[in-house]
């Protein structure tokens, strides 16, 4: 299928200045997410693609880049033109049978539809596993009239990873250790011509390519028996090999993980090959088979290393003690998630009337350091479907600083805190009052666990707004008020302020009398625009580039009992959840928080690693 130029002016082949292939890039880059306007700049920079500028003339000479046909390739997948994708694919394959490009020029077409197809797999699941075989055993060879090169292979096994097709892989794998030959036919080098071909040899890449394959496909059996083939060839496996092999394992429960996990471990110690990554995906497995001197081990390697390097000993990964993760053994485990939480309880609420049941399943997520990284409070339906998460950084303030050159007792000398980092609701289940629902249940949660709430920095208009709604307020001087306002779907762009032209459509204008640098993805993620002038009603004014406390944090901070600023809170948040504006809460029983575990279990399991 050849590409027509009729959006784009193709200047006269013979007289035309040729363009260098970085100025194509550049302009292709600003085109920003419009492929139509990419696709036009690439079909006028490059006119041998298109049908007018071949018929009856001689094409002259070109820089066959093929850079700018692939970014627009990419481009075009984002945007789901599909079929336009595979037109500039087929124009190129004419071209190259008429010897108008080069092989390389080819290859590189080729790879981008690869990739391509995987990314569509991703999100249509439309089987393309079977169309990136076809073109790696089939297409490929008879256009080129030889075997593929080893790296259209890696690139082939990369996208069936994606695809999650370790069968494929396998396959591929078992061709090229055998050396198969295949025979084909070609219309391309002649009437009915045969293209015989033999797979080539892997090399390291290819076994790389296909380990990583198994991290995507959660196959950590088929990690092992793939290295274990690498093995047997005479290769040997390097730190990246084993680290690959290692997040698989930690990824995914197999037979003889914890036997094979010991056994790598051991060659990378003995060969000096282990790296944070290797230690935490170590700790991550141990942890997984209740290992836990295991676990121990793997923290005293961790301590040693970072004593011989010129990292301060407080950079060294903390993994969770045994007597955390016998604490957690005491919840109940939801292993049938993308990554395994635990339930801590039910919210049910009128409120909720548009979830199964009214009913929303929250529980926490262990991260490898959550001292450093963090914990999630996750949120699912009663179906299991995830609504979102809270990501929380809880940590251990000094109630007198003067104990800190002593051993401290925690629970006398100690403030629990608990900082939001960010929050994530999944866009199917916006504009429900997730938000205040997420917020008032880690606000209880505090408040059960004997911990003080605030924020860290916060730059995100939304969640500002959710904190300010609860009575917290900002405490840096660098803060930025802003105002919110949703936009009604029967305003005008014009009308709502809206001068900058995005790729989203904004559901929120955020104004300010200062300058608001926010970058795109971030004001996309948001459904946000930034609006020139002051919204019309009026929204709601929260600030930005700051920290959050609560006054019953700061109280506490100063020493005064805060019993009384808990119980007020408590009742603000449970008229929050019921919409009530009024100073009094008129039905208790239209929100209820129903918690599976009693509070000294609750504040162990959230905040019990820090000791």
């Amino acid at each position: 299928m050849a590409l027509s130029s009729t959006t784009t002016k193709i200047p006269n082949s013979t007289t035309s200045k040729i363009i260098h292939p970085k100025q194509i890039v550049k302009r292709i880059r600003d085109c920003g997410n419009d492929s139509n306007s990419a696709l036009g700049i690439l079909l006028e920079s490059q006119p041998f693609l298109t049908t007018e500028s071949r018929t009856g003339r001689q094409t002259p000479e070109y820089i066959f880049d093929a850079k700018p046909i692939c970014i627009v390739i990419n481009l075009l997948s984002k945007n789901n033109q599909f079929s336009v994708a595979l037109g500039l694919l087929s124009t190129t394959i004419e071209l190259h049978g008429q010897n108008l490009v080069p092989t390389h020029y080819l290859k590189e077409v080729y790879k981008s539809i690869i990739g391509m197809m995987a990314i569509q797999e991703q999100k249509e699941k439309l089987n393309l596993h079977r169309k990136i075989l076809q073109l790696i055993q089939i297409d490929i060879p008879a256009n080129f009239g030889a075997a593929p090169s080893i790296d259209l292979y890696h690139v082939a096994i990369a996208a069936l990873g994606k695809c999650r097709r370790i069968d494929c892989i396998l396959d591929i794998l078992n061709s090229m250790e055998t050396n198969k030959i295949m025979t084909i036919t070609s219309e391309n080098t002649g009437p009915c011509a045969v293209v015989r071909y033999t797979f080539p040899s892997p090399d390291r890449m290819t076994y790389l390519t296909a380990v990583s394959g198994t991290v995507r496909c959660k196959a950590s059996g088929s990690s092992i028996e793939i290295l274990n083939r690498m093995i047997s060839r005479g290769m040997k496996p390097d730190k990246v090999i084993y680290n690959h092999v290692l997040s698989s394992l930690a990824n995914t429960k197999s037979e003889e993980r914890y036997e094979m996990t010991k056994i790598i471990w051991k060659e990378m110690e003995e060969e000096k090959m282990c790296t944070d990554a290797t230690y935490k995906s170590l700790i991550s497995i141990f942890s997984k088979e209740n290992q836990y001197n295991d676990v121990a081990a793997v923290k005293e390697h961790m301590a040693i290393k970072a004593a011989g390097s010129s990292a301060p000993p407080t950079t060294v990964n903390n993994p969770l003690t045994p007597a955390y993760i016998k604490d957690l053994e005491n919840l109940d485990k939801v292993d049938n998630a993308k990554k395994t939480w635990y339930r801590l309880g039910t919210i049910q609420s009128e409120s909720l009337n548009r979830l199964p049941r009214k009913s929303v399943v929250f529980g926490i997520q262990q991260h490898k350091n959550p001292a450093l990284n963090g914990l999630s409070l996750v949120f699912y339906t009663v179906e299991g479907e995830k609504l979102g998460f809270m990501l929380l950084r809880n940590h251990l303030d000094l109630i007198d600083a003067r104990v800190g050159n002593r051993k401290r007792k925690a629970e006398n000398d100690h403030i629990l805190v608990s900082s939001i980092m960010g929050m994530k609701i999944d866009e199917h289940f916006r504009g429900q009052g997730l938000a205040r629902v997420f917020t008032g249940l880690w606000i209880e949660i505090c408040i059960r666990a004997g911990a003080l709430p605030r924020s860290e920095k916060i730059n995100k208009p939304l969640l500002s707004l959710a904190l300010s709604n609860f009575g917290f307020i900002p405490t840096c001087d660098s803060k930025i008020d802003v105002e919110i306002s949703r936009i009604d779907c029967s305003q005008t762009r014009m009308s709502a302020g809206i001068t900058k032209k995005v790729s989203w459509e904004p559901q929120f204008a955020l104004y300010s009398s200062k300058v608001l640098n926010f970058g795109e993805r971030e004001m996309r993620i948001q459904k946000m625009v930034v609006t020139q002038t002051p919204p019309d009603p009026r929204g709601k004014v929260t600030s930005v580039k700051t920290c959050f406390e609560h006054p019953m944090t700061i109280k506490a901070r100063n020493g005064h009992d805060n019993s009384k600023e808990c119980e007020e809170l408590k009742e603000f948040v449970q008229k929050i959840w019921n919409g009530i504006s009024e100073t009094s809460v008129t039905d208790a029983k239209k929100s209820e928080v129903l918690f599976a575990v009693e509070n000294n279990l609750l504040r162990r399991v959230v905040f019990g690693y820090l000791y």
